[in-house]
């Protein structure tokens, strides 16, 4: 099927979920409070989306400033990272929980990662664990211990304190 098809299909199979979730949320809260849910979301999609506006910019002022200074920042990330807030926050402004529910995991920092790891297939990755994930490891004295290897630097390994 070409997308040209996909597309009509798709909005058809969302209105329908949309449906289906609007039916299930008020048979279980009722009409009226079903409805002051979807406006209660689409009020929080606007004050995200206002939010957003005024770090956005701040933020394309901070990397258009750090790229005229010859800095490389991850500016690419960032402007995809608030591409995602926003479309979540215009997915909560859009009256129904089946978009509530897509835009709300699109406020968790967590989902945003993920989706940017998902597109960034081009890129190598950090290895197992999250985006961000601590390169630097703060230890006690008691958690570690020096190991003079003999052909090696020093090197300090953790002690296993299991029992």
């Amino acid at each position: 099927m070409r997308l040209s098809g996909r597309i009509p299909l798709f909005f058809v199979l969302w209105l329908l979920a949309e449906f289906a979730a609007f039916t299930l949320i008020s048979g279980m809260v009722g009409l009226m409070g079903a409805l002051f849910l979807c406006l209660l979301t689409s009020l929080a999609g606007l004050a995200m989306l206002r939010r957003l506006g005024f770090s956005t910019a701040l933020q394309l002022r901070r990397a258009m400033a750090a790229r005229s200074s010859g800095q490389t920042g991850a500016s690419r990330e960032a402007m995809l990272d608030g591409a995602l807030v926003g479309f979540g926050a215009v997915l909560l402004i859009i009256p129904g929980f089946v978009s509530d529910f897509f835009g709300l995991a699109l406020a968790a920092p967590s989902v945003r990662n993920w989706i940017q790891e998902k597109m960034s297939t081009g890129r190598t990755s950090r290895g197992p664990g999250r985006k961000g994930a601590p390169t630097l490891v703060d230890l006690d004295p008691q958690e570690w211990s020096r190991v003079d290897q003999p052909n090696e630097p020093d090197r300090l390994e953790p002690t296993d304190r299991r029992g």
